[in-house]
């Protein structure tokens, strides 16, 4: 019926047009795939080139040759971002409806880039073109999305709810978590020393002023205590002991990312290294990815005994054959320990290693 409300809603030249940014709609939707096959067999797929060297596909988004000049800061020009709004409104119109509400739900915010906040203001205000069910159909998708307020780059963040905000369209809700009471930061404390609360009070109200009681850093702030004998286990007392003066002259985390650096430098270099090919590829990776990428002589820096090693010190968890980086500031500090010139080569290299193989496995 999902699939159905889609080609409904959207012409077979639109579905193509998104499979380009949705991959997926191409075992989805195998039949519209099969005629686009059938057409270009025949000749008749209507192409040709425009007058700036684009390639013109009749009914689909018109993407830009690598070749073409722009000094805009913008991934695509304004007419191929029109019309890729257009056709994510127009899926987002068919997947919802008030029988089958939606939600959206967007994590860490403040990774996005320009086109793809652009695209969620698109979405939440542009809605009038629809038709006649517009007010109705905005009540039908709920967007929830978290960022981090303090990041520099939050202005486009900014920008992008100030813009859907005066738009008048939607109702805009603020949720600020602040960090945890002292209560709160007792209680996760008492829980992970399998304490009573009333023995870790002072060892929590001490902990709570040094991370702000924002419970990341009250975990990171607890392992680099253990990790330097502050916080130990006495087998003599059979539970968790601390020296609270010791505590207290510690510094407060004030910039976590740096604490985190200052965590990947201490790990061999061997590791280190392999970390920060795993942080290009994002917030996790699968092994099956990392074999594939690494295989070649050039970029042996990924093995085993590394793994192993990250996922000891909790820097990676690993599910499966998966691995993923705990906090994302955790990957940011893995990804920003080289230059930019080096993340860069880095990654070419994963791009050209898939590349090849998929055009060898096709």
């Amino acid at each position: 019926q999902l699939l159905e409300s889609i080609e409904n809603h959207l012409p077979a030249s639109g579905i193509v047009a998104l499979s380009k940014l949705i991959p997926s709609f191409r075992s989805l939707f195998p039949e519209i795939f099969r005629r686009v096959v059938i057409d270009d067999d025949d000749g008749s797929g209507n192409e040709d080139d425009d007058e700036e060297g684009n390639q013109c596909v009749t009914g689909c988004i018109t993407y830009p040759n690598s070749d073409t000049d722009d000094d805009s800061d913008c991934l695509f020009p304004d007419n191929i971002k029109n019309q890729i709004h257009y056709l994510f409104q127009k899926l987002t119109h068919a997947i919802s409806n008030p029988q089958a509400p939606m939600m959206i739900f967007l994590d860490d915010l403040h990774w996005a880039d320009k086109e793809s906040l652009d695209l969620l203001t698109s979405l939440i205000t542009d809605v009038g073109h629809l038709g006649m069910d517009a007010d109705l159909d905005r009540r039908c998708v709920c967007f929830v999305a978290t960022y981090r307020y303090n990041e520099g780059t939050n202005r486009r963040v900014e920008k992008c709810v100030h813009a859907i905000e005066n738009s008048n369209v939607s109702q805009v809700t603020y949720l600020n978590l602040d960090g945890m009471g002292e209560q709160g930061t007792n209680a996760m404390i008492s829980d992970a020393l399998k304490l009573p609360t009333r023995l870790t009070r002072p060892l929590s109200d001490v902990v709570r002023k040094k991370t702000l009681g924002n419970p990341f850093y009250v975990k990171i702030f607890m392992a680099m205590l253990s990790e330097e004998n502050c916080l130990k286990y006495s087998l003599k007392e059979r539970r968790w002991i601390w020296n609270i003066d010791d505590i207290h002259q510690r510094s407060m985390i004030q910039d976590l990312a740096l604490v985190l650096a200052q965590k990947l430098l201490r790990l061999p270099k061997e590791v280190q290294n392999a970390l920060t090919f795993v942080s290009c590829f994002g917030r996790s990776v699968h092994r099956d990815v990392l074999e594939i990428t690494t295989e070649t002589e050039s970029c042996a820096v990924i093995s085993d005994r590394c793994l192993v090693l990250a996922v000891e010190e909790r820097i990676l968890e690993k599910s499966g054959e998966t691995y993923t980086f705990p906090h994302d500031l955790i990957q940011q500090a893995a990804y920003e320990r080289v230059s930019k010139e080096k993340t860069r080569i880095i990654h070419s290299h994963i791009g050209l290693q898939i590349l090849i193989k998929a055009v060898f496995a096709g």
